[in-house]
C-alpha cells in the first residue's frame, strides 16, 4: 500500500484507487459526521447524513480497505456508517469536539470514545445488538467497545490496526505478527506458474458449510509454488506453523478473529504447515474459526474439520515435459523408433520421474523385439498402463478388462458412438499437441481439457458396464470401477479426500474410471435443509469439477437419463444411449451366450429371441441353465432354459411368458 498523502485538506469525493482515496475517505467521513453530531448537540433530529457513503463505495476500487471489510464481513449499511463515524471522531478535531458537545448536551459523561447511545442516534438503523460479541464489528475486532453496564453506555473506538488501514498505514496487529508472517513471492517469468493457480482458484472460489471457502489441502506442493500461485490469484500469502496454533481455546479464537480481520484488509491467504500429533485438534479448530482462505500442507487433513475440504494434488510435468522425460528414459534409438508415440504414452500415463524410468526399463526388451514401430508402441503402452498400481482404496476396484469387441452385441448406432469415443481417446495426443487444439481448450502445455467424459444411459442389463470394458480392452488400459456409495460420504470433508485419492490413482495409472449408477450423484440437486446438505452439494460439485478437468477417460453409467441434472450434461463429451436389444440382437445374444465347448441340445434361438430380455438377463439365464445341466450330468435343454428363465423374470417381478419352441406357419 502507498503512504497517505500529506495534504489532509484534500477535497472529499469518491476516488477509486490509491492513498488519495483513503485520505478522501477521512475527509468525507468528517463532512458527513460533523453536521450529524452538531445537529444532535443542538437537539435536532438527525437526517440521513451518511448517504454519500454509498456513492463513495461504488467508486472505490477493490483494494479499498473499507470496501474489503464491507464485502468480506458482509457489513450492513448501519455497521459501515458507524465505522466511518468512528473514523471521523478519531481523525478530526472538529468532529471530536462536536461529539463531546452532543454527549454533554444530553447529560452524558464526556470521555474517550463515542457512547453507544450517541452512535445509535447518529446512525439510522444502528442498535446496541449490532455490537454483540458474535457479530462482525466486535468479533473481528473492527470496533473496540469499552465495557459498561448497561451496554448503551459503552464507549466505542476503532481498533488501531483498522484505523491505520483506513488511513493508508499498513500497520499489522502484533498478535498476528507474533505467530505468522507474510511470505516473499519468488520472481517468475511468463508461463512459469503452471496449472496450480487454476486448481487453487477453483477450490478457493467454492463454498462449503456455513458459506465458508473450504480448507484446501496441498500435499506435496513446494512452499514457493504455493506462494507463487496465491500471488497469481491476487492474494498475499502468509504462513504459520501448526505448532504455533494456541492450545487454549480463548487465545485460539482471538487469534482466528484477528487474522480474519487482517486477511480481509490485506486480501491474504494463510498457509498452515500441518504437523501430526497433539496439535491436530487445535489446527482443525483454528482453521474452522478463520473466515478467509486457509491452505494446509502435509499429507492428510486433521480430524474434526467442519468447513469442508478440497484437496489439490501437486501438479506434475506438463505434456511436453513428460514426453521429454520418457524420451530420455528410453534412450535416443528407442525414442526415435517410437516417434510421436512417446508423446501419446506421456499424455495418457501421469507417472512421476521414477515411474517413467522403471517403465522404460521394463519395456525396453519388448520394444526392441517388436517387428515394427507400431508393435514397439503397443509394447510400451502395455507396460506403461500397468506400471503404477495404487494402494487399495475403499470402494475402488482396479482390474483388467474382460471383454472385447467380439463379445458385445449392440445396435449399429450405439456401436458407432462407442467407436467415436475410442477414437477420441486414441488420438488425443495428435489432435491436442500436433494439431494445436490444446491451446484452444485448456491452455498450451496444460493437461486441462484433454480428458474424455462419457455418459452411458440405458436400462439395467443393456451392456453399459460391459461396453466400458470393451473400450478399455481396445485401448489396452485397466478399468477402475468406483462404488459411489462408498465414495460419497455424509461426513464433512471425507468425500473430497476420497475423490482426490481416486483421481490421483486414475491419473497416475492411466486407467479408465467407471462410475456406476451416476444418477445417484449427478441427479437433480437436492434441497439445502442444513449445513450437511450444503456440504454434500459442494462436494458433489467438487467431484464434477474434477471429472471435467480430468485428463484421462471417464465413463458414468445411469439407468435413468432423465434423472441427470441438465446442468451436468454439458460436462460430458459423449452421451451414448443403450436401448433394449432388438429381436435380431437378442438372437445374436442367445447364440453367443453358450461357449462353443458347452454341451447344448438343439434349441430354436428364434423362440428365445422373441422374448423381450436384456443382454444381462440372457447371460444370467444361460449361466444358470449350464449349472442345472452340470448338476444332472446332461446337456443343456429346453426345460433347463425355461426353469432359469422363470427364475430370472421372478427376480424382476415380471410374469413368465410361454416359449413358442415350435415354429408356427
Amino acid at each position: 500500500m502507498s503512504a497517505p498523502p500529506s495534504d489532509a485538506t484534500a477535497t472529499a469525493g469518491p476516488e477509486p484507487q490509491g492513498g488519495h482515496a483513503r485520505a478522501h475517505l477521512a475527509v468525507l467521513a468528517e463532512s458527513m459526521a460533523l453536521p450529524v453530531l452538531t445537529g444532535i448537540a443542538q437537539g435536532e433530529v438527525p437526517t440521513d447524513g451518511f448517504a454519500p457513503l454509498g456513492q463513495w463505495l461504488e467508486g472505490a476500487g477493490p483494494a479499498s480497505p473499507l470496501r474489503r471489510m464491507a464485502e468480506g464481513f458482509d457489513l450492513s449499511r448501519a455497521e459501515l456508517e458507524v465505522v466511518v463515524l468512528l473514523l471521523a471522531t478519531d481523525t478530526s478535531e472538529r468532529v471530536a469536539r462536536a461529539a463531546a458537545e452532543a454527549t454533554s448536551a444530553h447529560g452524558g459523561v464526556v470521555g474517550g470514545g463515542l457512547p453507544v447511545w450517541l452512535a445509535c442516534r447518529a446512525v439510522a438503523g444502528l442498535c446496541p445488538s449490532l455490537l454483540a460479541a458474535a457479530l462482525p464489528l466486535v468479533r473481528f475486532g473492527i470496533v473496540e467497545p469499552e465495557p459498561a453496564s448497561p451496554r448503551i453506555e459503552a464507549r466505542l473506538t476503532l481498533a488501531p490496526p483498522v484505523l491505520d488501514r483506513l488511513l493508508g498505514r499498513p500497520v499489522r496487529d502484533p498478535l498476528v505478527s507474533a505467530r505468522m508472517a507474510p511470505l516473499p513471492v519468488p520472481a517468475t517469468g511468463p508461463g512459469e506458474v503452471g496449472d496450480l493457480p487454476t486448481a487453487l482458484g477453483r477450490s478457493l472460489a467454492s463454498r462449503g458449510p456455513l458459506a465458508l471457502p473450504p480448507l484446501v489441502l496441498v500435499p506435496g506442493v513446494p512452499p514457493e509454488e504455493i506462494t507463487t500461485a496465491l500471488a497469481a490469484l491476487g492474494l498475499t500469502p502468509w504462513r504459520m506453523s501448526g505448532n504455533d496454533v494456541p492450545e487454549d481455546a480463548v487465545a485460539r479464537d482471538l487469534l482466528a478473529a484477528r487474522w480474519s480481520r487482517e486477511a480481509m484488509l490485506e486480501s491474504a491467504a494463510l498457509v498452515i504447515d500441518a504437523i501430526d500429533g497433539p496439535s491436530e485438534g487445535p489446527v482443525a479448530a483454528f482453521a474452522d474459526r478463520v473466515l478467509g482462505h486457509v491452505l494446509l500442507t502435509g499429507q492428510q487433513v486433521p480430524d474434526g474439520i467442519a468447513r469442508g475440504v478440497h484437496v489439490v494434488p501437486a501438479p506434475g510435468d506438463g505434456p511436453a515435459a513428460a514426453g521429454r522425460r520418457w524420451a530420455a528414459a528410453l534412450g535416443p534409438n528407442r525414442a526415435a523408433r517410437l516417434g510421436r508415440e512417446v508423446d501419446r504414452v506421456a499424455a495418457q500415463f501421469r507417472l512421476d520421474a521414477k515411474g517413467i524410468a522403471t517403465a522404460a526399463a521394463e519395456a525396453a526388451e519388448a520394444v526392441d523385439a517388436a517387428p515394427d514401430a507400431a508393435g514397439a508402441a503397443a509394447a510400451l503402452w502395455h507396460v506403461a498402463a500397468r506400471s503404477f498400481t495404487p494402494s487399495p482404496l475403499p470402494g475402488v476396484h482396479l482390474a483388467e478388462p474382460a471383454y472385447g469387441w467380439e463379445d458385445i452385441v449392440l445396435p449399429p448406432a450405439t456401436e458407432a458412438a462407442l467407436r467415436r469415443v475410442e477414437s477420441h481417446v486414441r488420438h488425443a495426443a495428435r489432435v491436442f499437441d500436433d494439431w494445436g487444439f490444446a491451446a484452444r481448450v485448456g491452455g498450451r502445455g496444460s493437461w486441462r481439457g484433454r480428458g474424455v467424459a462419457a455418459l452411458f444411459c440405458g436400462p439395467s442389463g443393456t451392456g453399459k458396464t460391459m461396453a466400458a470394458e470393451v473400450l478399455a480392452s481396445a485401448l489396452d488400459v485397466r478399468v477402475m470401477v468406483i462404488d459411489l456409495s462408498r465414495i460419497i460420504s455424509k461426513w464433512v470433508g471425507e468425500t473430497s479426500k476420497n475423490v482426490a485419492a481416486v483421481f490421483d490413482a486414475a491419473e497416475r495409472s492411466g486407467s479408465m474410471m467407471v462410475w456406476n449408477e451416476g444418477d445417484a450423484v449427478w441427479g437433480t440437486r437436492g434441497g439445502v435443509a442444513n449445513a450437511t446438505d450444503r456440504h454434500v452439494n459442494a462436494e458433489v460439485g467438487d467431484l464434477l469439477q474434477r471429472i471435467e478437468t480430468f485428463s484421462g477417460f471417464t465413463v458414468i453409467t445411469t439407468n435413468l437419463r432423465q434423472a441427470i441434472d441438465p446442468a451436468f450434461m454439458r460436462r460430458f463429451r459423449f452421451v451414448v444411449d443403450f436401448p433394449l436389444p432388438s429381436v435380431d440382437e437378442r438372437r445374436r445374444l442367445w447364440c453367443s451366450a453358450f461357449p462353443p465347448q458347452a454341451p447344448v441340445e438343439a434349441v430354436r434361438w428364434d423362440a428365445l429371441a422373441a422374448l423381450p430380455l436384456t443382454g444381462g438377463s440372457i447371460r444370467n439365464v444361460a449361466l444358470g441353465a449350464a449349472f442345472l445341466a452340470a448338476e444332472v450330468g446332461r446337456p443343456v435343454d429346453r426345460t433347463m432354459i425355461e426353469a432359469e428363465l422363470a427364475e430370472e423374470l421372478r427376480k424382476q417381478n415380471l410374469p413368465v411368458p410361454h416359449v413358442a419352441w415350435e415354429a408356427t406357419a
